[in-house]
């Protein structure tokens, strides 16, 4: 039971349910990536997220905010590198908890968490030129702009929706951490750290897409049309700059990610020719150290069970929508019990 493929290549969805349980938990720590590695890898095997989808709905989020935080970081995660069908398998997330029940700390930030991830869902449902990972090159991008003003102008306002629910996100974790350096060291302040990856890799391209599209909207209108624009990319570049260079000075992220340095100020849209001296950020992630594996197995064995009546306990698949099929051990002098049928539960040991 502790394969993680089958001959044919498919990861089995019971490893994907483990997997799952294990990146998604109440303990207080990033997500580790080669968890979310495993999950987005199965997403590509199944075209899809069913799996990943069939055991987020038995998770107990409204209890935990912390396993709402990890489920969050998951998602996005799953929604940028996953397979593209993702975005279209995740309807449910709305429905998956009631914020409300969130008032701590961890639940203010998953409130701020999921309006980014259902803008992020929205967007690219609406404008599938776009994959969740954000990266396009130019010429997609003018051709996704077009040519009609209307449609420019619109598309700017939605990525500066989608920077605006991005750039809350870091204000509202950094609001909650000391200032104090060590904090990015610590377990609590990586947990709340971890999911500004993801928002750093997003920001990136929605600043220099929204570049490129302010400065065809000033080749097309009257520079005092475009005032509320102007002020409201400006409020944005002076937040994101900000942002890059607070994350650039913590330990925690140095090893992870390189991000990128604005320039100064922003650019001078009144001014065709500054275009050309726009550099689009480009946010490098290092190439990972291989992390020692985990057994995959899915028995574990209690100690000190009663003589002749090995104690054991199965780890349950939560939130399965229909009964599965497992080994079950040898009984009592040897015999085997033969495969079991369980329907599925919430509870997660048995």
């Amino acid at each position: 039971s502790g394969r993680e493929e089958e001959p044919d290549g498919q990861i089995l969805p019971c490893t994907q349910d483990t997997t799952s349980h294990r990146a998604i938990n109440t303990q207080e720590a990033p997500v580790k990536e080669k968890h979310a590695r495993r999950i987005i890898l199965g997403t590509h095997h199944e075209k899809g997220a069913f799996t990943f989808w069939s055991y987020a709905i038995g998770l107990p989020l409204p209890s935990s905010s912390i396993l709402s935080w990890k489920f969050c970081h998951v998602l996005h995660k799953v929604l940028r590198d996953g397979h593209p069908n993702v975005s279209r398998h995740s309807p449910l997330i709305g429905d998956l908890w009631v914020s409300g029940h969130l008032h701590d700390r961890y639940g203010q930030l998953v409130n701020v968490y999921t309006k980014l991830l259902l803008t992020k869902i929205s967007f690219h449902l609406k404008h599938p030129q776009f994959p969740a990972g954000l990266e396009v090159t130019d010429e997609v991008l003018e051709k996704t702009a077009g040519t009609d003003v209307n449609n420019i102008f619109q598309l700017t306002v939605e990525m500066f929706d989608y920077m605006d629910c991005e750039l809350r996100l870091s204000e509202s974790v950094f609001r909650q951490l000391n200032t104090a350096i060590a904090v990015s060291q610590m377990s609590s302040g990586q947990c709340r750290l971890a999911p500004l990856i993801q928002v750093i890799q997003d920001c990136s391209h929605l600043y220099h897409y929204t570049v490129k599209l302010m400065f065809k909207l000033h080749a097309c209108l009257p520079a005092d049309t475009l005032q509320g624009h102007r002020d409201r990319f400006h409020e944005q570049f002076h937040s994101l700059r900000n942002f890059f260079r607070r994350a650039s000075d913590m330990l925690y992220f140095k090893r992870l990610i390189q991000i990128p340095r604005l320039p100064e100020g922003p650019p001078n849209f009144l001014r065709a020719s500054a275009l050309a001296e726009h550099i689009k950020p480009v946010v490098v992630i290092p190439e990972e150290a291989p992390e020692d594996e985990e057994p995959e197995n899915l028995i574990e064995i209690s100690t000190g069970p009663p003589a002749g009546e090995p104690a054991v306990r199965f780890p349950l698949l939560v939130g399965w929508p229909s009964a599965r099929t497992l080994p079950w051990p040898a009984g009592p002098g040897g015999v085997a019990l033969g495969p079991q049928r369980w329907p599925s539960t919430s509870s997660l040991w048995w």
